[in-house]
């Protein structure tokens, strides 16, 4: 049977905020605060600041670094466009880098590969739950000094070395849509120890108010010709988290170890099924990590057939009845980067240089990977016996046809 996400915990705080007559967060609030706190603890890091989605975390992370127009920020091809649409909102431009076709995730070659005098931050996303390598991504930051934003969307509770995904860089984000580790239907949140990027990254999250927490003191409002203004200091969009999603967030977060307990038996499911299938190779593992998967990516061999991910999973719906997952998010394939390719200038205007392109070619292994890449849900509302037989199908399918 399915696991049920939501119960008692979730109904009581949220007639808790209704009683209140309070649903926004205010000032102050009352359950956003706390969960801000509660993940503060939760992750060991001294400053969070939650906003109403995943891609507003997204935007206050970046915006949190101070970047200028014109400077560049390298992302991974082969993640959702949430993840580069920021970069373009804070006047910068995203330049892609290639990724480790072992795990679509951004190399630290890749993005060496990608540096040039004007980079100044490079985003690494923790992909599917499985960590980054980040001693080495780290080590290519400090000898070009840039600052590195961990995005965490898909990454709750898994382990490098150690330590979460989310406290090695300078700045995590995090989302809390529905199909999340957690979630408050929308929402999202940021974690840094920097009190500059905290202090940039709530501004901009709430109309370039200084409405701080953490102790962190506020900005006074000051006067203009006698007249008081409302006390806008910084450029910023109306982001803020309600109380009504900081309520089922809160709850959520007691509940995040009885998640992840599911998820894990989801993939031993997964991993019992289909170890040792002729044309398969399970979820690659860098050393010393912990995975905790949003989704469990499944490898097509090459070397032991000729079909990609698209075909598998067209031959799994037809033959077994059962569709498999099969990913082909590179970002730059997208219409709007084609587009700017095209123009040659990001949607402000700002020229793109001559070296960064939105093409076909520009990151091989990506492109290529992506096509033998398959995706099995490893949500802890899924059904295991519903697991259970995608992996079975995808299996038959594999034997089959080779």
């Amino acid at each position: 049977m399915p696991m049920k996400c939501f119960g008692e915990e979730e109904l009581a705080n949220l007639r808790e905020v209704l009683e209140s007559g309070e649903l926004w967060r205010g000032t102050f609030g009352n359950f956003v605060p706390k969960f801000e706190e509660a993940i503060g603890k939760y992750y060991g890091r001294k400053y969070v600041h939650a906003v109403n989605s995943g891609t507003s975390a997204n935007e206050a992370a970046v915006a949190g670094l101070g970047l200028v127009p014109g400077d560049e920020v390298i992302c991974p091809a082969t993640v959702p466009i949430f993840v580069s649409l920021p970069v373009f909102s804070a006047g910068c431009i995203p330049v892609f880098a290639d990724v480790d076709p072992r795990t679509l995730i951004i190399s630290p070659e890749g993005i060496e590969a990608c540096i040039s005098d004007k980079t100044k931050a490079v985003v690494v996303v923790h992909l599917w739950g499985q960590p980054a390598p980040m001693d080495d991504i780290l080590k290519i930051a400090n000898k070009y000094n840039l600052k590195v934003v961990e995005d965490c969307a898909q990454a709750y509770d898994c382990y490098y070395k150690g330590k979460k995904a989310g406290t090695f860089g300078d700045v995590a984000c995090f989302s809390l849509q529905q199909s999340k580790h957690i979630t408050s239907g929308e929402g999202g949140f940021i974690i840094t120890d920097d009190p500059e990027i905290y202090k940039k990254s709530a501004m901009y999250s709430n109309s370039g108010m200084a409405w701080y927490h953490f102790g962190v003191e506020p900005l006074r409002s000051q006067s203009v010709g006698g007249i008081p203004t409302r006390g806008h200091f910084y450029f910023g969009h109306d982001h803020r988290m309600s109380e009504l999603q900081g309520a089922v967030a809160l709850a959520q977060l007691g509940k995040i170890e009885k998640f992840n307990a599911v998820r894990r038996q989801l993939v031993d499911i997964i991993e019992g099924e289909l170890r040792d299938t002729p044309g398969l190779l399970l979820a690659y593992k860098y050393p010393d990590t912990i995975p905790n998967y949003w989704v469990y990516p499944i490898m097509l061999n090459p070397e032991e057939t000729k079909l990609n991910a698209a075909e598998v999973s067209k031959l799994c719906r037809e033959e077994q009845g059962i569709g498999i997952g099969c990913y082909s998010e590179i970002n730059y394939l997208e219409q709007i980067y084609q587009e700017l390719e095209n123009k040659g200038t990001t949607p402000y205007g700002f020229p793109l240089p001559e070296y960064v392109h939105y093409r076909l070619g520009i990151c091989p292994k990506a492109e290529e990977s992506a096509r033998y890449t398959l995706l099995i849900s490893t949500h802890h509302a899924s059904d295991p016996s519903s697991i259970l037989k995608q992996s079975q199908a995808l299996k038959k399918t594999m034997i089959k046809h080779l």
